[in-house]
């Protein structure tokens, strides 16, 4: 069998982080260390100059874009096995005409999908932004990650666009297959929704391995881990990344009106996954 990637994709602060823990845990039979998380992708910059060979510093964001999905390629060469990657970006076409995810060098995907008004309240949260700020990027079609252009980040440009496009550009006619978690459901009912999941990938995994996995990746697990060593993904100036880890959070801190704005914006997409207006 020649590998092919599996991504574990989802716009920011949807769940991810907590998908790869498990999937770290389940693999290794292990808890997971979260600073040392399998996953990692090609828009980490060193994985995308190793798999190139070149230098992401000589290219300017447009060529960057346009090599990704070489990257992907690049990346699964010679496996023997599937290479589960993280992503956040958008399932976008891109300048060549073709998705910035290689669909060649795929063989499926889970996508992630929370509560907006939640992602909204986590994000300012996570990237010290205020309430207002967040809602505005998950309105806009040109939200991105990393893009600034006066210094170099570790990680490579992501084009998000607004919360609907990305969830559609994933979930709506993708050129691979993709199975939806809502993280939701992962909380009420974890073992049964990540063993679908799992399951679904081609995974063969037991029940009880799933339990033991979920269990040693639960939130508080990994809040104490953050706590005690720190966690490298944490945004310089956020005091914390694994903070409440529940759902309907945004009910005590989302304005009314930013609650509405996020509404009105997304209501179509939120109506088909089940997050009805209040």
């Amino acid at each position: 069998m020649t590998g092919r990637i599996v991504w574990l994709a989802s716009y920011p602060k949807s769940g991810n982080t907590w998908l790869r823990a498990v999937y770290t845990s389940l693999r290794g039979k292990v808890e997971p260390d979260i600073n040392s998380l399998a996953c990692a992708g090609p828009a980490v910059r060193p994985l995308f100059e190793a798999a190139l060979g070149v230098r992401s510093s000589d290219l300017t964001q447009d060529e960057i874009v346009q090599l990704r999905p070489r990257a992907d390629e690049a990346m699964t060469l010679g496996l023997s096995e599937d290479l589960w990657c993280k992503t956040h970006d958008a399932l976008f076409v891109g300048p060549s005409g073709t998705p910035t995810v290689s669909a060649q060098a795929t063989r499926c995907a889970l996508y992630m999908v929370r509560d907006p008004r939640d992602v909204a309240v986590s994000l300012a949260h996570h990237a010290e932004m205020t309430l207002t700020e967040a809602v505005d990027l998950l309105c806009s079609s040109t939200a991105a990650l990393a893009k600034s252009t006066t210094c170099l980040q570790p990680q490579l440009p992501q084009h998000l666009g607004t919360w609907s496009a990305h969830v559609r550009s994933w979930t709506e006619s993708p050129p691979f297959p993709v199975h939806t978690l809502r993280y939701e459901d992962c909380l009420a009912s974890p073992v049964a929704t990540f063993m679908a999941a799992f399951a679904w990938t081609g995974w063969e995994a037991t029940e009880a391995e799933v339990a033991e996995a979920v269990a040693r990746s639960s939130f508080e697990r990994l809040q104490t881990q953050e706590a005690t060593a720190g966690f490298r993904e944490r945004q310089r100036g956020s005091s914390v990344f694994f903070r409440r880890g529940s759902a309907g959070g945004w009910r005590d801190e989302l304005p009314t009106r930013l609650a509405r704005l996020i509404e009105d914006e997304h209501h179509a997409v939120m109506l088909s996954f089940g997050y009805r207006a209040v």
